[in-house]
Formats: structure tokens, C-alpha cells, sequence
């Protein structure tokens, strides 16, 4: 095989991955990834209930989730009693490549709109989440 079909070869085997990739973060299914990264966290109290109608989030929660919308960012929110949690959440493509799974950027935030967490996140075929150094 010669070195420019090599070069072809890994120049084809590159943009497949890039395609790939770029339809994992099709927002539907980086929501099933923020979705799956939530249920393993361990952040939330067992009987926590999502929130799914951003008119029933606090003026100071709407303006982040606003933000994070305009991003191109997904989200999730739950409550448990009078607490909220607002997670934000997009993949990096850069990161995913380099990786060779999904990394996804996440945010939370509290009731206040204090950004409490974030960090970049590995999927691995194990379901797993690892945090990714930053």
C-alpha cells in the first residue's frame, strides 16, 4: 500500500469518526447523554421530580437557561423540595475525537444561579462516567 492511500485511508477513517461524532451531538441525544451522566452523579436526593417547564424555574434560573439555550446547550432541571438543580450541558467534538467516545461539558447550577460545578466528562463503553483532566 502506497503512503498516499495510507494518507486517504486515515484522511477517510478521520472524517467518518468526524461524522459520527457531529450526529452524537444531535441535541436529542446529548440529552440522553446529559440524561444518563445525572442518573449515575449522585448529586440529586433519590425522590427528586424533573422540571420540565422553564416558566416554573426562578427569574435568576430562566436567565441562565436562557443563556445556555442561545449557547446551543441542553438541559435538565429537578427539584426536591424547595432546592433546584439546573444542569447544562453540550459535547465536545474536539474532545470526543481526541477520546475516541463522547465528552461532554457540564454545568450546574443551584437555585440562586450559582454555578456549584463544571467539568468535562468521558462516556466510556461501560457506562461509565469519568471526569476528564482538565
Amino acid at each position: 500500500m502506497s503512503l498516499n492511500s495510507l494518507k486517504s485511508q486515515d484522511a477517510g477513517d478521520a472524517s467518518m469518526e468526524t461524522l459520527r461524532l457531529r450526529r452524537i451531538q444531535e441535541p436529542s441525544r446529548v440529552e440522553r447523554l446529559l440524561a444518563a451522566y445525572i442518573s449515575r452523579a449522585n448529586t440529586l436526593p433519590e425522590d427528586s421530580y424533573q422540571v420540565r417547564d422553564p416558566g416554573e424555574l426562578p427569574q435568576s434560573l430562566r436567565l441562565v437557561l436562557t443563556r445556555a439555550i442561545e449557547e446551543g446547550k441542553v438541559w435538565s432541571c429537578w427539584a426536591h423540595s424547595s432546592r433546584l438543580w439546573l444542569f447544562t450541558c453540550h459535547m465536545s467534538l474536539p474532545l470526543s475525537r481526541e477520546r475516541g467516545s463522547p465528552v461532554i461539558e457540564v454545568q450546574l447550577y443551584a437555585e440562586d444561579a450559582e454555578l456549584k460545578e463544571s467539568g468535562m466528562w468521558r462516556y466510556d463503553p461501560l457506562g461509565a462516567w469519568n471526569r476528564c483532566a482538565d
